[in-house]
This record gives structure tokens, sequence and C-alpha cells, in this order.
């Protein structure tokens, strides 16, 4: 559009043109807008719909499980375990691989102690370096020995696995376990026992090194040795002190309870039970604890006949629950959260909501008033595709990864650290 010279009026054919280019423009706009993605922004920063990133190239299997840890440099570390081959030559295999520089690198090659047993139960732990830990169960679905297995990635290699074995016949091996890693970088270990003496059923006990073995005389953590205990969470803080959460109950109603010991002391309960309703159901827990010494736990609990995902956080004298059932969609069952942690101790917590076959990928983040739902929908990225088996890690900064197998592929996620403060649909 042709600037007036300072001081001329415009004359009546320059006053037309002028209008009708204002209304283009005004049109072309208004196009632009609608057809633009309807994304919420945090703060002008990055969408809160977050971006995919390209997930960790793998050879041919189909994904199982997923856990998901932040090294000491920010970057993040994704293990997986797969279905390899099918009928009975069909094997469960561990697999890690870092993405740094926009690339994905694989640590290491297959870490199965055996290349011919199955692993599950996978978890990820930060060890006092900020240094990946990977914790896993290895069976050959045939055999009485149930191994849990630790291996520690420093820098070059992963240690070996034997180091740390904890192997159980499976008489008593009660097939849940949970690790976390103390500040003189030995793990600690919470263990489900099916033998204890004078129990009626399953314990929880914790497990400390002693020398190069394990410490096995430790006192159970159940409330009642009448009740089966199962289902643990482990987490430490970098003075030491250790956290301990588990299920206890019958199997059909249990109880959510947690523990603390400090340095050289005796596990001391912190509190009544969580649950929101006492005595129904409740299922997969997740335990992580503030750089303050403050647990929060995310677990399932049925509501009227659907499993759902609540959260609480210990003030110091009471659980104290952050809002209502973080479910996204009414009489959809949720599967095991996971949980992580900001600087603030403020929770992001991610899940797998539906049927088996048409599940989808959820995950929140508490604002330090109500929870946002990350993307405003659900994380998938084909809704055709069953998604399973979330994991969540935050990055120093705040920002968050979210990492799940869809189908054939796992998928990642990542959120900028202003997402927590976003304007996303509750």
């Amino acid at each position: 559009m042709r600037q007036r010279e300072r001081g001329r009026p415009l004359a009546p054919g320059e006053v037309a043109r002028t209008r009708l280019a204002l209304v283009a423009f005004s049109v072309v706009f208004l196009a632009l807008v609608a057809l633009a993605p309807p994304q919420v922004r945090a703060g002008g920063g990055e969408p809160v719909a977050g971006r995919f990133l390209p997930g960790p190239a793998t050879v041919p299997g189909r994904p199982l499980q997923t856990a998901a840890i932040t090294d000491a440099t920010g970057a993040l570390v994704v293990a997986w375990i797969q279905r390899e081959g099918s009928g009975s030559r069909a094997v469960d295999r561990l697999y890690a691989a870092r993405f740094a520089g926009g690339a994905w690198r694989l640590l290491g090659g297959m870490l199965n102690e055996d290349a011919w047993h199955n692993a599950s139960r996978l978890q990820a732990a930060r060890g006092p370096e900020g240094e990946p830990w990977l914790g896993w169960a290895e069976d050959a679905g045939s055999a009485h020995v149930d191994s849990t297995l630790l291996s520690r990635w420093d820098g070059a290699g992963w240690s070996d696995p034997a180091r740390f074995a904890l192997r159980r016949n499976l008489s008593d091996a009660g097939k849940a376990s949970a690790f976390a890693v103390l500040p003189d970088g030995q793990p600690l270990m919470l263990w489900t026992n099916l033998g204890y003496p004078g129990a009626a059923a399953s314990v929880v006990q914790a497990y400390t090194r002693e020398g190069r073995s394990w410490n096995t005389r430790s006192t159970p953590l159940n409330v009642r040795l009448q009740d089966a205990a199962s289902w643990p969470c482990a987490a430490v803080t970098p003075d030491g002190t250790s956290f301990a959460v588990w299920l206890e109950g019958d199997g059909a109603t249990s109880q959510v309870y947690a523990a603390r010991r400090a340095p050289g002391g005796a596990w001391r309960r912190l509190g009544s039970a969580l649950n929101v309703h006492p005595r129904t159901y409740t299922a997969g827990c997740a335990l992580q604890v503030t750089a303050r010494g403050q647990p929060v736990v995310a677990w399932l609990e049925d509501r009227n006949g659907t499993e759902q995902v609540f959260v609480k956080r210990w003030t110091g004298r009471v659980w104290q629950a952050l809002g209502e059932s973080l479910n996204a969609r009414s009489g959809q069952p949720a599967e095991r959260p996971a949980l992580a942690l900001d600087q603030s101790g403020d929770p992001v917590v991610a899940w797998a909501e539906g049927t088996e076959g048409r599940r989808q990928v959820y995950a929140r983040r508490w604002t330090g008033e109500r929870w946002r739902l990350l993307s405003g929908a659900a994380l998938s990225r084909d809704p055709r595709h069953d998604a399973h088996s979330p994991s969540v890690t935050l990055t120093p900064s705040g920002g968050a990864f979210v990492v799940w197998a869809e189908g054939p592929s796992i998928q990642v996620r990542s959120f900028s650290a202003e997402a927590r403060a976003s304007r996303a649909r509750p």
C-alpha cells in the first residue's frame, strides 16, 4: 500500500483502495487463524501440546514395557522390553538408548543376563552421581528361580547384572520388587517374600547390601503379618533417608501404606492408609520424594467399578490429596501410573487408560493448585494403536518427557517447563 505524503490528505480513490486492502488483510488473517492448529501456549513459549521426538530405533520386536530417566546432564535415557520372535521361540529382551543432540545412541546391545530368559518388571532410577540404573526380573518361564537384576551405566557400559542379583526360589519369590540407590552407590531393594516364617501370606522386606551379598534378615514392613503385602515402591533422598510404599490386604481389598527410615534407624510408618476409600481395591503405585524429603504417591483405586488414579503428598503430619481422580474419560479404567517431581516438588503423572487393545496414554501436571492435562487430550500418536506402559521423567529445568509403547514402536513426547503454568484444559 502506497504511503501518503506527510500532510497531504488521501484522495477519494485512495481512501476506497485503502479500505479494500484493510478488508482483504482482515479476511486473510482470520482465515489463517481458523486454519491454524488450536494449540494453547504457555507463557508465549512452546505449545503445551508438546512435540513428538523420534523414538529410539529398535531391532524388530513389539515393545511391552518402558522406563525413562534423565541422567546427570539432563539427557533422556529410555529402556524398554520388547518381544522378539513368535510361538515357542518368543523371548522378551531388554534394551536402552540415550537421546542427546537430536539423535539416539543405543547403550550397549541386548541387556538380558541370559538372551533366552524373559525380562520383565522393568524399572529405572538415578544414582547419586546422576547415573542411570535399571532394574528388571528375568526367568526362563519354566525355571524354578526368579532373578531380580540391577545394572548401572557408567558412561561407557553397563555393570554386570550378576553383581547385585537377588535370586530366589519361586516358592518364596513374590514376583514383585522395587529398588532405589543409596548415597554410597549401593542399592536398596524392597522384596516381596512368600516364605517368611510366621506370616500368613506375602510380606515386603527391605534388603540392603552387606559386603558382596544381600542382608535378607530384615523385619517385614507389613502392618499385619496376617495380611498379604505386595506392589512395593522405593525411593531415597540425598541424605540417605529411605522411603517405601506398598499395598496390604487380601487381594480383593487392600490399604496403601508408606514408611520412612532415617540413616541407621528403623522403619516407621507415615500416617494412616492413603486410600481415598479405606479397604477397597487398590493396585500399582508410584513413589517419588522431593529434595526436602517429602514423599508423593500415586496409585490406582477402585471407584464405582473403575480403577482410577489418585495422588497424595505427605505434609509432615498427614497425607494431603492433590485434587480428585486424574482419569480423563469417565468409566475407563486406568493402569499403573508413572510419577516424576519437578524442582518445586510438584508431580507429573502419566498413565494408560481404557481396555486392552484400545488404551490411550494421558499425562497431567500439578500446577500447585490443580491438575493440567498435558496436550488437552490423549498423548498417543495414532488412536488406532493400543498405547500402554507409559513412563515420565523431568529435566533439571522442569521440562517433561513422556514415553510409552504404542503398536510396534516407542513414542516420546516432550513438554517445556512452561507447560506447568499453562492454560490447558484441566
